[in-house]
């Protein structure tokens, strides 16, 4: 089985874009950012940048998943786990500027996960041109930290004493490892 490490190492080395065309008159590229590392409680963007070669649209719109392309949780302002949390850029930004960035705001720890990002066109029908996808990272913010520690210490200093079990048969192995590298040396003749 493959671990998450893996697939972000080879998210990491996948070029950012897949490309769509239509009767060889329109190409879409889409890039995403492989990986984002975001702290709770924070704001974080996602990047989605597009391009067109042949002919331009002034018909568009773009939409972001969660999980898996197009048939996965839609991000939206309609989706209870992201209502009120979530920005998208002006449609000035969208056309003009290329961008089909979202901004969380703030971040849980639940948003981690893959994220995709559709941009789709009206150009006689319908094209659209998807990311390769975003893994977004949450880490826990220093204070969900702190409140763990004070309401239930035990995890705490059960983590500290077995930090200092596993110091402590590290310096044991070190000076182990010593002495019987001293012994050696004692016991072997010198001619």
């Amino acid at each position: 089985m493959m671990g998450a490490v893996h697939v972000l190492l080879i998210l990491g080395v996948l070029p950012g874009s897949l490309l769509q065309t239509v009767n060889n008159t329109l190409t879409i590229h889409v890039w995403q950012t492989p990986v984002i590392w975001a702290t709770e409680g924070n704001s974080i963007t996602l990047p989605c940048e597009y391009r067109f070669i042949g002919e331009e649209a002034s018909i568009g719109s773009y939409k972001w998943y969660r999980h898996i392309m197009r048939s996965g949780v839609e991000v939206s302002e309609n989706n209870k786990n992201f209502s009120g949390r979530l920005s998208k850029v002006d449609q000035d930004q969208f056309f003009h500027g290329r961008s089909a960035a979202i901004t969380l705001n703030p971040v849980v720890l639940a948003d981690a996960g893959m994220y995709y990002c559709e941009v789709t066109f009206q150009i006689g029908q319908q094209i659209s041109g998807d990311g390769n996808g975003t893994f977004l990272n949450v880490t826990a913010s220093a204070n969900t930290r702190i409140s763990v520690h004070k309401s239930h210490p035990f995890l705490y200093f059960r983590g500290g004493i077995v930090g200092g079990v596993l110091l402590l048969l590290l310096l044991s192995a070190a000076v182990y490892y010593m002495c019987t590298k001293q012994e050696v040396q004692s016991s072997t003749p010198t001619s």
